[in-house]
């Protein structure tokens, strides 16, 4: 059976490793791509960066900053490489729109044109409406680099760190009007390593998530409806304070080490050039 299926994500690096797994196995079927540009209330550019640093920590502002134009000049340096979804798409054929907010007339007139089986969020930086999900005859579902319910919200992978965890993981959800709260499709676990960086987690955690997402979507078109949270488990963390980045130095780890950059873009122009000697096998 054919299925029509829409992504929607912010598009970055750690979106694209978790979705290589799905877009390969579902490259014909994933009929639409929304990119969200814009934060949590669709600012974009120097508006949402002034608004998330008067609430986020200096540092970990800055590691976000560059990290993403880290990528961005490496997909011009390296364009046979995929470091963005947007890239990962235009290699299979699958139609992209950037827009900078998922609930407007916008954005719903282009999931209704394909009237889809199933939404799947992947680092959408907004809570996607009721209108939204009801486009889908299925809902949505959504990735989430915690073990659910604990460790909601945002930057789940910054937050492990800072409060001591020795285990963490990744869930796959269905979408409710709260977030990270619906019944989970699946759930993997790692273990956090002694001094680890944030950067390095969250890669682990994205090439986790690669094999339980596509796992969570098989389930999902099969009408599996999942198993519900423990909701008095629940716990929800926002943007990290300065405190919160002392206590994650404290235990010992950092945000991102010298080199772990550098050494994970030479790995996926490795990979491109790998694929390139493959004929038909993408990348």
């Amino acid at each position: 059976m054919t299925h029509r299926l829409v992504v929607i994500t912010n598009g970055n690096y750690f979106a694209r490793l978790i979705l290589e797994g799905v877009l390969d196995q579902h490259t014909s079927q994933v009929r639409q791509i929304l990119v969200i540009t814009g934060d949590y209330k669709g600012r974009t550019g120097l508006r949402a960066l002034w608004a998330v640093g008067r609430q986020t920590a200096a540092p970990y502002v800055a590691y976000k900053v560059i990290s993403v134009y880290a990528f961005a000049l490496a997909q011009r340096l390296y364009p046979e490489a995929e470091f963005s979804v947007a890239r990962q798409a235009q290699r299979r054929g699958i139609p992209v729109a950037w827009l900078p907010a998922v609930n407007t007339d916008a954005a719903r007139g282009l999931v209704s044109a394909v009237q889809p089986d199933l939404l799947i969020s992947v680092s959408c930086p907004q809570l996607i409406g009721r209108k939204m999900l009801s486009l889908a005859r299925l809902g949505g579902i959504n990735i989430h680099s915690s073990l659910l319910p604990a460790y909601a919200g945002l930057a789940p992978y910054f937050w492990v760190l800072s409060q001591g965890e020795r285990i963490t993981g990744t869930t796959v959800h269905y979408m409710t009007q709260r977030f990270d709260e619906g019944h989970i499709l699946a759930q993997r676990s790692l273990a956090i390593e002694p001094k680890e960086s944030a950067f390095h987690l969250f890669r682990r955690l994205a090439l986790l998530g690669r094999d339980a997402l596509q796992e969570a979507v098989n389930r999902a078109l099969a009408g599996w409806p999942g198993e519900p949270q423990d909701l008095s488990r629940y716990s929800y963390f926002s943007h990290p304070k300065l405190s919160a980045y002392l206590a994650l130095r404290r235990r010992g780890h950092v945000l991102m080490r010298p080199g772990e950059l550098r050494q994970a873009i030479q790995a996926e122009a490795a990979h491109a050039r790998a694929a390139e000697t493959q004929p038909g096998q993408a990348t």
